[in-house]
């Protein structure tokens, strides 16, 4: 019988909605939305319990340096100056512009003068090659005769045509434990990396130089004066610019 009465449908109560006779009145609230407003209610009321404590435990001789460039308006709104509480709030002067345009394309053109420096530094520790020639003096002929370079350098022959990092036998085969080819190919690796280390620095020169074509472009645009403004270009290679008119200078 438990488990027939279960199965039996029964009749569901719906919560009803507003009657078309007290539509005029909005809304019908249900419980659920009660509780949403009365905590709502309740949490504003605290924060306002708090404020009114901070309002009346507050120093009157407080003071903090933030108070100098912030202030309260008509609406009772904490407004943040950006010029202080002497200067009134407002946009910058052209004159503030271009120097702040200026100090900006300074610090680009520093970055790129030192992104050229490492290249060029890297570049010349890559591509170094030793310069002149290695003599070696001997007694008479029959030293000059039996005289080995590979004996006399203490390295091997496939060292000897090289001016400079020119190894010792002991040092490709004796403490280090390598052999000639792995050598090569560790040489070979160190010298890729440091390439492609120079690769990325041109490329950051060449963004920065870019930029600052770009800044040195603005700054001179807003200078007073009749311009016209030029496409040159087509494609991916499009780009503008601004021919200006031809003054007479006295």
């Amino acid at each position: 019988m438990g488990a027939l009465q279960h199965s039996i449908q029964k009749k569901q109560h719906r919560e009803r909605s507003q009657v078309q006779e007290r539509s005029r009145f909005g809304f019908l609230e249900k419980h659920k939305d009660y509780v949403k407003r009365a905590q709502d209610y309740h949490k504003k009321e605290k924060t306002l319990k708090v404020l009114k404590s901070k309002a009346k435990e507050r120093n009157p001789d407080e003071f903090y340096y933030g108070m100098n460039s912030k202030r309260v308006d008509e609406d009772g709104l904490l407004v943040t100056s950006r010029h202080g509480a002497s200067e009134d709030d407002g946009v910058l002067t052209m004159d503030q512009v271009k120097l702040l345009k200026t100090q900006d394309s300074n610090y680009v053109r520093t970055m790129r003068l030192v992104e050229k420096r490492k290249a060029e530094k890297k570049r010349e520790q890559v591509l170094f090659n030793g310069t002149g020639k290695h003599t070696v003096f001997v007694e008479d002929a029959e030293s000059l005769e039996s005289f080995s370079p590979e004996e006399y350098f203490k390295t091997s022959s496939e060292m000897l045509g090289r001016r400079s990092n020119r190894l010792r036998e002991e040092q490709l085969v004796g403490d280090l434990n390598l052999d000639k080819a792995e050598y090569s190919e560790s040489l070979r690796k160190k010298k890729v990396k440091k390439l492609r280390a120079i690769t990325k620095h041109m490329e950051r020169e060449s963004q920065l130089a870019g930029v600052e074509q770009r800044m040195n472009m603005q700054r001179e645009v807003m200078k007073s004066g009749s311009k016209k403004k030029i496409e040159v270009g087509e494609g991916a290679s499009k780009r503008v610019v601004y021919k200006w008119k031809k003054q007479r200078k006295r």
